[in-house]
Parts: C-alpha cells; structure tokens; sequence
C-alpha cells in the first residue's frame, strides 16, 4: 500500500511540473509589434527598404544611397503622422488619409527619377502584385469570418 501511495504522489508531482512547462504565448500583435520583435527605427527601416530594392532592382550604389535616404525621409514622414493618428477625429482621419497618399505620390516621383525606366517598370510591377496579393488574403479573410 505504501508502495502504491508513494507512486501516486510521484506521478502527480511530475504531471504537475510536466504541465507547468509550457511555451509561452506570443504577444497580441500591435501596430508596432509583429510577435516578439521590438519595432524598428527609421533608419533600420529606411536600410531594410534599401537593401530590398537592390536586391531586387539591381540598384547602383549611388542609386542605393538616393534610395536610402529617400526612404529615410518617408520613414520618418511616416512616424509623424503615426503619432498624430492616435488623437484623429474622423473628419481629422480623411485629411491625414489624403496627406499621405499625396506623400506617397511624391516618393514614387523621386524614386521615378532615382531608378532608370526598366528598374521602376519593374518596381511598380511589384507593388502591383503586392497589392492584388494583399487584397486576394483579405478577400479570403473576409470570407473565412462570414
């Protein structure tokens, strides 16, 4: 009977360490959050966009550098406007909405002028698929959820 008590009391002490080893849940993604990842700098970002287009464009390294900074810039326009989202009123939110896709028309301007005409063909080919991709998972989002 001891033996059997003694067995007892070991197996339920090891399911009870067994199940206080689990993984950890990861953080409820935020906006500036993805998992554990801290959010980035804008130059990080500005470095990380850089690096992207080169890779994929075949950029110079003076064009590499224009591409840097301009993506520095818009980074940074970027932050701004983040921070003065939050407080918005509705009305506040249509202005901002249209302040940013004027700056985005500006940055696809100078980037325009950066890249050679096969680089941004191939550029705005990309963002197009980006964009079909992005609007096909929402599609598929939306779908799931109804």
């Amino acid at each position: 009977m001891k033996k059997l008590l003694v067995l007892f009391a070991a197996f339920s002490l090891s399911a009870a360490a067994a199940s206080a080893q689990t993984t950890p849940v990861k953080a409820a993604h935020g906006r500036h959050m993805k998992g554990d990842k801290a959010a980035k700098t804008p130059e990080q970002r500005a470095d990380h966009t850089a690096q992207a287009l080169t890779k994929q464009l075949g950029l110079s390294a003076a064009q590499t550098a224009q591409v840097r900074q301009l993506a520095l810039d818009r980074a940074r326009q970027m932050d701004a406007h983040k921070a003065q989202a939050g407080t918005a009123s509705p009305a506040d939110k249509k202005q901002h909405r249209a302040a940013m896709q004027a700056e985005k028309a500006q940055y696809d301007a100078k980037l325009k002028q950066i890249l050679s005409a096969d680089q941004y063909a191939k550029y705005t080919q990309r963002q197009a698929d980006k964009m079909a991709k992005h609007k096909a998972h929402r599609q598929g989002m939306k779908q799931g959820k109804s």
